[in-house]
């Protein structure tokens, strides 16, 4: 297991001086390793664990599902909640599920929940017995099972005579987007089902509960949300705490950065590319076998790139990335003698969305010099981010940006849109924010004309620097870490829940009671 040389040492088999906190994290996602990629939140527990391990008197232990890893006995600081399925997601799908919660049974969803409250109850037992201490801060990602499952250990804790411990919840844009599209209620997919058990049956964001007592959110247009679909909550105790990305990884890598120009794109099965097209990718025209990487095709001497990085679902607009690059292609290649046009396209979705997209590029636009990659390791993302020129993310309210922020971190402007989270720290020094457009025509033109200017003008020599610099001082996940615990401290624990002293468990009614007769 790849995990063994993540931190130097057994957490349990070392004494520190002073233990200041001793911190149970309860991922939704799994880390990256063992051949699995992760999603967002995933990496981010993963760094947040680092990060806390690594500061003076925290000593911190973490639990994730996986379907494919699983723990390893030579590690104490954490352990795989296994699967025989794919990681149950809220929203859109991730580089290793599609598989939603909606689509569970209730008999399926409460065997799921019964069984990871016993892991966890197990592991925090283990944890306590061999360190002589007890945890003093629960933490939960996601705005979803995990918090209620560790509401339900506070509880038992109660009943057994043992000391409550402080609950905080890392909020994360997928479960908000899960609850909005239940509200609307125009999707088949997301039938009011979970929000209403959230709200009414766990309670668990009710602040008169007693269950939980502090929300990060990584943005002020999250916190927003948060706070609407929960006002029961106390919103003074929703702390905004933006993202941390890893200086370890994302940062200028050293030319020429010949792993990633190597990689080789990826064609979906089934896609007819007219021979003009098939020409401008690399193919080989006496045997028609697709390019062995991305760059193979390059015979120019001025080579510029674009980069997107995203999982393929709806909201994060990559059909607005393909049209603009219809048009900043040829308008930039008409500008700058002797020049290429490159955009490369980092991620992926269910094989029906993947085919679209290709479609898309290749059948409809005739785009000859997109590349699709697949996803990558953080360690080609961050070659990758070094070697554009501008990365473009034009999500639709996208929750925080973290690919934002790794992509100035490796020294590149960005382009995104006027939503969301990157309206907290998108400035004129660092890229641009397109005024938002719900046609995606009309907002691939603005795409397109400022990519051309970024392109044309060198954006990178300008803004690169101060990209770093601004990514560097701001966004460390160290920095992160301790801002969650300064708010802990200051604001989370600054007065009590109201039910603190013997909060209740929540109530273990299924989904779809909730529900009955509305």
């Amino acid at each position: 297991n790849s995990f063994c040389t993540l931190l130097p040492s057994d957490l349990m088999a070392s004494e520190p001086a002073k233990t200041t906190w001793q911190i149970f994290v309860l991922g939704t996602n799994n880390w990256q390793g063992g051949g699995e990629f992760a999603p967002g939140s995933g990496i981010l527990h993963e760094g947040h664990h680092k990060s806390l391990s690594a500061i003076d008197g925290v000593r911190c232990y973490s639990m994730w599902p996986s379907r494919t890893q699983r723990s390893d006995p030579r590690r104490g600081d954490y352990r795989v909640f296994a699967l025989e399925h794919d990681i149950p997601i809220c929203e859109s799908v991730s580089p290793v599920s599609s598989y939603r919660w909606h689509r569970m049974s209730e008999e399926e969803f409460a065997a799921y929940r019964a069984r990871l409250l016993s892991e966890v109850e197990a592991y925090i037992e283990e944890v306590e017995a061999a360190n002589g201490t007890a945890f003093n801060l629960f933490m939960a990602h996601h705005t979803f099972v995990n918090p209620t499952v560790m509401a339900e250990v506070n509880a038992r804790r109660v009943a057994a005579g043992k000391a409550r411990v402080p609950l905080v919840v890392f909020a994360h844009g997928t479960a908000l987007k899960m609850y909005q599209h239940e509200l609307k209620g125009e999707s088949p997919d997301f039938p009011a089902r979970f929000l209403p058990w959230m709200r009414d049956v766990t309670r668990v964001f009710d602040s008169s509960a007693g269950h939980v007592d502090g929300v990060y959110a990584i943005a002020e247009a999250q916190r927003q949300l948060f706070c609407e679909l929960f006002p029961t909550f106390d919103h003074g105790r929703v702390a905004v705490v933006p993202n941390g990305y890893n200086q370890l990884v994302f940062y200028p890598r050293p030319a020429p950065q010949s792993a990633a120009r190597a990689l080789p794109p990826v064609f979906a099965p089934g896609l007819e590319i007219a021979a003009e097209v098939k020409a401008a990718l690399g193919f080989d025209a006496a045997t028609g076998a697709a390019p062995t990487s991305w760059s193979a095709a390059s015979a120019t001497t001025t080579e510029r790139v674009v980069v997107f990085t995203g999982k393929f679902a709806d909201w994060k607009r990559l059909d607005v990335v393909l049209k603009a690059a219809a048009r900043y292609t040829t308008a930039v290649e008409a500008d700058v003698p002797n020049s290429r046009v490159v955009t490369l396209v980092c991620g992926t979705g269910p094989d029906a969305d993947r085919l679209h997209y290709h479609k898309l590029a290749y059948e409809t636009l005739g785009l000859g010099r997109t590349y699709f990659l697949g996803p990558q390791p953080q360690d080609l993302l961050a070659e990758i981010n070094t070697i554009a020129d501008v990365g473009v993310f034009p999500s639709k309210d996208e929750p925080f940006g973290l690919v934002f922020i790794e992509c100035m971190a490796c020294g590149t402007p960005v382009v995104g849109a006027r939503s969301g989270g990157p309206v907290d720290f998108v400035t004129p020094d660092v890229g641009v924010l397109l005024e938002e457009s719900d046609d995606h025509d009309v907002l691939a033109d603005r795409l397109a004309a400022t990519v051309t200017a970024a392109l044309r003008d060198n954006w990178k020599s300008a803004m690169g620097p101060v990209c770093l610099d601004f990514a560097t001082k701001n966004f460390s996940l160290r920095a992160q870490c301790e801002r969650m615990l300064g708010a802990i401290s200051a604001q989370f624990l600054a007065k009590q829940p109201a039910s603190a002293a013997s909060p209740s468990a929540p109530n273990d009614q299924r989904p779809n009671d909730a529900t009955a007769g509305r």
